[in-house]
């Protein structure tokens, strides 16, 4: 008696366990044998919705059947694909699907608003993200090298022209230049841009109100001179605070989307090829 009542409940799983992979024969396919594909009032009300969200208006019947048939096509079409396994070792699906994943790990760790101290603390480790970017003031004269046989020889002496000379001399100095030749201030990202990025860089070591030179950009060689170079106050939490909560909110979802990641990558045993080497290979 006790072993019968003993072995009652794992008998009673597996019938269960029967009747569900019945059940779920039975609806996927009618009593002719004929697959069924189901189309709820749930559904139905989804592709209402969906319609008066695009053309601010209720379907007509004849519109919300034609939404129905091709919900229907498109249903059918599905299953058939299934059925065929076309789904396997598609790259399209593959990357489709790990992508709508990720919207669920995303959807998943939403992260609470940070506290004052959490914040506080965000920000002393990442202060200089918020800090404004330095702006420069210059201007400067072009040699072409098209025009000239040597522009960096040239520049020496156009550079004691430019020190020695009256103010205002700069302008009519060097060849003809398509851009601007003063610009007020552009930061290092703005002058990046338009001159390059050794441009740029070189500029931020050139010491104000004096010309300085040859500096290169991509266009050709250049005589510099900074006017000005600002300096941003040390950013205050207060003033940044919005996008603190965005960047902290950020890293946060980060995280805790790569431990869900990992805790998914940990439930599965990923076995590689054995990859010979140069000399094993035939």
């Amino acid at each position: 008696m006790t072993q019968t009542s003993s072995r009652s409940p794992l008998l009673l799983f597996l019938m269960l366990g029967i009747g569900l992979v019945a059940v779920e024969r039975w609806l996927a396919t009618g009593s002719d044998g004929r697959r069924v594909v189901p189309v709820t009032h749930e559904q139905v009300e989804a592709l209402r919705a969906r319609w008066n969200a695009q053309w601010g208006r209720e379907p007509t019947d004849r519109e919300l059947q034609g939404l129905i048939d091709e919900s229907v096509r498109e249903g059918i079409l599905y299953r058939e694909a299934l059925r065929l396994n076309l789904d396997r070792n598609d790259p399209i699906v593959r990357r489709r699907l790990a992508r709508k994943m990720t919207f669920m790990l995303e959807d998943n760790s939403a992260a609470s608003e940070p506290a004052r101290r959490e914040l506080a603390e965000y920000f002393a480790a990442h202060v200089e993200r918020y800090r404004e970017a330095v702006r420069m003031t210059f201007q400067h004269v072009f040699l072409s090298g098209v025009r000239r046989e040597n522009p960096q020889r040239d520049s020496a002496g156009l550079l004691q022209e430019l020190r020695n000379g009256p103010e205002g001399s700069w302008r009519a100095a060097g060849d003809a230049f398509a851009l601007l030749r003063e610009y007020s201030d552009r930061t290092e990202r703005e002058i990046s841009e338009l001159f390059g990025a050794a441009f740029a860089s070189a500029l931020g070591d050139l010491h104000p109100s004096d010309w300085h030179g040859p500096v290169s950009s991509e266009y050709g060689t250049h005589l510099v001179r900074v006017l000005r170079r600002s300096s941003p106050p040390q950013p205050e939490l207060e003033d940044v605070r919005e996008r603190v909560v965005r960047d902290l909110l950020a890293a946060r979802r980060r995280e805790r989307n790569t431990a869900a990641l990992q805790a998914l990558r940990e439930r599965y045993d990923v076995r590689l090829p054995v990859v010979s080497g140069p000399e094993e290979r035939p």
